[in-house]
């Protein structure tokens, strides 16, 4: 059954603009948004950055800086595609919302009766399981759950993902808090495709993406036109930026984060969802029952603390594809997104029909901030104190970062150096099975040093650095990772390996990088082979 709570109606009424319109806003100068964005450029060292604003459905920004690849010349603009990953699970939700109107589906269908080989841990879960769960974070698995399935590069099936779900315990009571996942959205996009009858790729474009009039845009950047210029990931290395992959591969992840668009394009899908499912021709979309169902916050979730602080905001929730919470006393819809070397954020003042959307070709955080800031040149009647916004979320970072290596060096100079591992390096070595991930191999080499390599992952490959024990360090050759992983092997009663687990070496390392859900049990050698 559909949760409810006694705030839920008076939060939708705010925040899909029922509510009284607040005070005529003053637009600032282009000149004024073009100084934020070269500050955060500055600040947070973005290769290109681009920039959309909407305001009373007038395009009133649209603007790129930079550009798309480091060492290169060609320049961004607004024309310029990025990918916005999870900014994209918004558009899933509303693929669904379609759906609902043609009459093949309900939010509060169960999976099951759409995908009936779905399962989850639990039979009950399985049972109960709704369209509505698959897109709110309440599924009650661990943060993250079976991202390293398709990240990074994993050669990975949306029927692959699905089955792997039945493999992951519990780390929550289901419908009971907030835990982000990409799975699920994954398989909300499978329940696109056996409710609508054709791919998810081809029913977003041609349902949502298209009828919009984003024709630059598309649900995969294997699918982007080609003559059109393209954002290159970057990340930082040891305090130098490189170029990298974005750690997708094919189709298999877009429900959950796979749209390329430009800012120009994504400001007639802000103005979409202003209008409340009424594109620019008048044409509604999206029924204003099924509209509604969108912004109908769903799963609490912990307002980050500096927005309380700068922005006042004292609820926040997710609903379907979409954060709900407040901003200066505004009602905000928003979404960030991020995959490796690219970030996307959007927001969505309705009261003050305002939406800003910003993205860059780096893994920062640039875009919230820049966001924020040029929300608040709209907002100078309405914001109670005005925060360099740029400055609040870089001490930020840096605070995350200093603690990520205080961590870490803690764990190095608290280890036992002069230990050695209960056995022979090749005593460890061979094929090790995790039930959702598969398998991965231990081979000791030339070097003599053991190496990790994923035959599902190309980039998990590197070497095994002892630490202390039996547990080891796995130092992964693509540097780019940034997500060294403990390994930790448990030998059985008659002293043998008899399985492994993982976990990364920082807390700083991206939750996509899931180590800590495998369960690497060591495959056994047929016995004429021993």
């Amino acid at each position: 059954m559909r949760a409810s709570s006694p705030f839920s109606i008076v939060w939708l009424l705010a925040a899909i603009g029922m509510a009284a319109a607040g005070p005529a806003l003053a637009e600032p100068d282009a000149a004024a948004i073009d100084a934020v964005v070269e500050r955060a450029m500055d600040t947070f060292g973005s290769p290109g950055l681009t920039v959309s604003v909407v305001h009373d459905g007038e395009l009133v920004y649209a603007q790129g800086r930079g550009i798309l690849e480091v060492g290169g010349d060609v320049a961004v603009d607004a024309d310029t595609l990025f990918q916005i990953a999870s900014v994209s699970k918004a558009f899933t939700a509303a693929a669904l919302a379609l759906l609902a109107d043609d009459g093949k589906l309900s939010f509060d269908d169960r999976v099951i009766d759409h995908l009936p080989e779905f399962r989850m841990h639990d039979p009950y879960v399985t049972r109960e399981f709704r369209i509505r769960d698959l897109l709110t974070h309440r599924s009650g698995l661990p943060l993250g759950a079976g991202d390293l399935l398709m990240f990074p590069q994993g050669k990975t099936t949306r029927e692959e993902i699905l089955r792997a779900m039945r493999h992951f315990e519990p780390s929550s009571s289901f419908r009971a808090q907030y835990d982000y996942d990409n799975s699920m959205y994954i398989i909300a996009g499978m329940v696109v495709e056996e409710a609508a009858g054709q791919s998810f790729e081809s029913f977003l474009e041609e349902r949502l993406l298209f009828p919009l009039g984003m024709n630059d845009c598309a649900a995969t950047f294997d699918r982007a036109p080609e003559s059109l210029p393209k954002a290159v990931p970057h990340v930082e290395v040891d305090g130098e930026i490189e170029t990298t992959p974005t750690g997708l591969l094919g189709d298999t992840a877009a429900p959950a984060g796979g749209i390329t668009c430009s800012a120009r394009s994504m400001a007639r899908w802000m103005n979409f969802i202003l209008d409340e499912g009424v594109s620019a021709d008048g044409d509604r979309l999206i029924s204003e029952q099924q509209f509604a169902e969108l912004f109908s916050p769903v799963t609490i979730t912990r307002t980050p603390g500096y927005l309380s602080e700068h922005a006042g905001a004292s609820l926040s929730a997710y609903a379907l594809g979409w954060n709900v919470s407040t901003f200066h006393g505004q009602p905000l819809h928003s979404h960030g997104g991020g995959l490796m070397g690219m970030t996307s954020h959007l927001m969505l003042l309705p009261r003050e029909n305002l939406g800003v959307f910003v993205s860059n070709n780096l893994m920062s955080a640039a875009p919230r901030p820049v966001a924020y800031d040029i929300a608040e040149m709209f907002m100078k009647d309405l914001a109670d104190n005005d925060p360099d916004w740029i400055a609040v979320v870089e001490e930020l970072m840096q605070q995350r970062r200093d603690s990520g290596a205080e961590a870490v060096e803690k764990a190095m100079a608290e280890r036992d150096a002069d230990s050695s591992p209960s056995l022979p390096l090749e005593a460890y070595a061979g094929i090790y099975r995790d039930p959702w991930y598969g398998e991965i191999t231990l081979s000791l080499e030339d070097d003599g040093r053991l190496w990790f390599r994923s035959p599902r992952s190309e980039p998990l490959t590197g070497p095994l650095e002892h630490f202390q024990f039996d547990t080891f360090i796995v130092r992964w050759t693509d540097r780019r990772l940034n997500a060294d992983a403990y390994m930790s092997f448990i030998l059985d009663p008659q002293g043998e390996v008899e399985s492994a687990r993982m976990k990364a070496v920082s807390p700083t390392t991206d939750f996509s990088f899931d180590f800590h859900d495998l369960d690497l049990r060591r495959v056994k050698k047929p016995a004429e082979d021993q």
